[in-house]
């Protein structure tokens, strides 16, 4: 007798699998040009185009896999990839990474996502672990942040938020940090940089109750996982005293939404009924938050749903026989997680504690001062060239040319003379500031002429005063000197 049987998925639905794949590829391309929108409009369309360089490489690479694999098995290689639906692993893979992520990682990720955890295990509806997960954790143990840099010019939520001790208890600080990513508005809406898909909470969530509507994906699991999350940071929030930012932060930053509708929901890695897929949920809730504020990687979810993938057999086996008149059991079984998950967050919300980031050591200054220079320079053969004289108010501003070290006693062919700005009030013939506009002298020596130190010394003075030299620099001291002499005889000659 011969038995006809299908391995996982199987869903009670009147979709073909096909059907299936085909709205899920649509949902993941509606967040691709989401994302080709924001980076054409913040950074330009080079990252556009690496964006869908990237996703070409990905999918190239994972049909390709396939197809080999479909040829050396002797099997129709176009019916196969028709069944088999490499390149949804591939987008998702795309969209868990930054957009500075090269080429060839991406290539390796997918060859691990298809041909290890997918063809070795026997190909779709075989794979004990999420496909795209895989390739993610392989390229972040492989590359990690030294091979994929983030490019783009500001962090990223969770990065910000996870150097700090993942709370913030001082009001003060939270609407600063909030800020530079638009707010939680901005969060839930997603137009600042981060993982390419991951950004645009509200997106996600729109994509994700479309295809719950269209029985793609079982609504329990995102709705749960969110869920938990939500409520076991609130906990945190609670004991440390933090506002509802911080639960909603947990939910819109990072990969928890896009884990919640593409990931978790994946029907042949998590339980089959439906009290099995809403404890799978808890338990990747309760697994993300720890790993985000305990452990060494900020993000969380991948780590949780591979975790929970592992336990999913467990799962089934925990919720296996009538859903009905198991009810009970099934019932007591999710408030013993959503207990067990609570008393943690008690014990991780009592023990955290907000990295307090000290103020930087304000610098000492690396000049000294001596040797004492008179204004009056009016017995020297060197003088300053006034180049320009602009009147504002009481104030004379005159730009002075003026001979330094590197003219008189540096020795270089394509030596050019210093260039220094002198306010000098006019009623008092005072000098108000002194600004360096250009210095040629050496490098770290006569440069140190523009320093504070050295320049404040001409506030309020006149002709009969005088100010001391920079130690070992004094040829361009002196250059100084006589510059802000030239602009004062300027001002006091044209009275």
């Amino acid at each position: 007798m011969k038995f006809t049987y299908k391995v996982s998925p199987t869903m009670k639905t009147r979709q073909s699998t096909q059907q299936i794949m085909f709205l899920l590829t649509l949902g993941l391309m509606a967040v691709v040009l989401f994302s080709s929108a924001f980076y054409f409009v913040e950074y330009g369309i080079n990252h556009v185009i690496h964006l869908w360089s990237l996703l070409a490489v990905a999918v190239l690479v994972a049909v390709g896999s396939e197809a080999l694999w479909a040829y050396f098995l002797k099997k129709d290689v176009v019916k196969y990839l028709k069944t088999s639906f490499p390149w949804v692993t591939a987008i998702i893979l795309v969209l868990m990474v930054p957009i500075s992520t090269p080429l060839y990682p991406i290539a390796i990720g997918t060859i691990f996502a298809i041909v290890v955890a997918k063809l070795l295990f026997g190909g779709f509806g075989h794979n004990v672990f999420n496909l795209a997960g895989v390739g993610r954790t392989v390229m972040l143990f492989s590359f990690g942040a030294s091979i994929m840099p983030d490019l783009i010019t500001s962090a990223t939520p969770i990065s910000s938020i996870a150097n700090i001790g993942w709370i913030i208890t001082d009001p003060t600080l939270v609407e600063p940090f909030l800020t530079q990513f638009g707010g939680v508005t901005g969060l839930l809406l997603g137009w600042y940089p981060g993982a390419i898909g991951e950004t645009s909470a509200l997106l996600i969530m729109l994509i994700g109750a479309f295809l719950a509507f269209k029985n793609v994906l079982d609504w329990r699991i995102p709705v749960f996982y969110i869920g938990t999350l939500f409520a076991l940071a609130s906990i945190i929030a609670v004991i440390q005293g933090v506002g509802i930012w911080y639960p909603l932060f947990h939910i819109f930053a990072g990969g928890a939404m896009f884990g919640a509708v593409f990931m978790l929901t994946d029907p042949v890695t998590n339980p089959t009924s439906a009290s099995g897929r809403i404890i799978f949920a808890m338990g990747a809730a309760i697994i993300t938050i720890l790993i985000r504020v305990q452990g060494n990687y900020p993000g969380g979810v991948v780590f949780s749903i591979l975790i929970m993938n592992m336990l999913s057999p467990m799962i089934d086996r925990l919720t296996d026989g009538w859903q009905i008149a198991m009810s009970k059991k099934y019932v007591t079984s999710m408030i013993t997680v959503g207990v067990v998950g609570a008393i943690l967050m008690g014990i991780v919300g009592l023990n955290m504690q907000a990295i307090v980031v000290a103020e930087p050591e304000p610098e000492v200054p690396d000049i000294t001062l001596s040797t004492p220079i008179s204004l009056d320079q009016s017995e020297t053969t060197i003088q300053g060239v006034v180049l320009s004289s602009t009147t504002e108010g009481d104030f004379e501003i005159v730009l002075v040319e003026i001979r330094g070290y590197a003219v008189l006693e540096g020795g270089y062919d394509d030596a050019q003379p210093n260039k220094v700005e002198v306010k000098i009030n006019k009623s008092t013939l005072k000098v108000d500031s002194v600004k360096i506009v250009e210095i040629k002298d050496t490098n770290n020596i006569g440069t140190k002429v523009d320093d504070p130190i050295f320049l404040d010394q001409f506030k309020d003075v006149d002709q009969a005063s005088s100010v001391d030299a920079v130690t070992g620099a004094t040829v361009t001291s002196l250059s100084v000197v006589r510059a802000v002499y030239a602009a004062l005889e300027s001002v006091k000659g044209g009275e």
